[in-house]
């Protein structure tokens, strides 16, 4: 079965954040619909930032650096997680 990327696409951008992103390097939305696009994910900025907004919405503990960008706070990633399970 082959999946669709945009219906996943908040999952690329989720594991995205906590692969690659920390309090002190957090990553932009440019960069990750750049990663994304190198992995043939098609995806541009403001997808990105509605999925993002998307992921807050539903409690994940994404927290943005002013300008910089975002990261995901790891501390609150399985109480989220395990929220979903439930």
């Amino acid at each position: 079965m082959e999946t669709n990327p945009k219906k996943v696409i908040i999952l690329y951008v989720l594991n995205v954040l906590k692969l690659y992103s920390s309090p002190a390097n957090p990553i932009s939305q440019t960069a990750i619909a750049n990663y994304l696009n190198d992995i043939d994910v098609p995806c541009d900025r403001k997808t990105v930032g509605r999925n993002i907004g998307y992921l807050m919405e539903f409690g994940y503990p994404v927290k943005k650096v002013g300008s910089r960008g975002y990261y995901l706070t790891a501390s609150d990633i399985k109480r989220t997680e395990n929220k979903l399970v439930i």
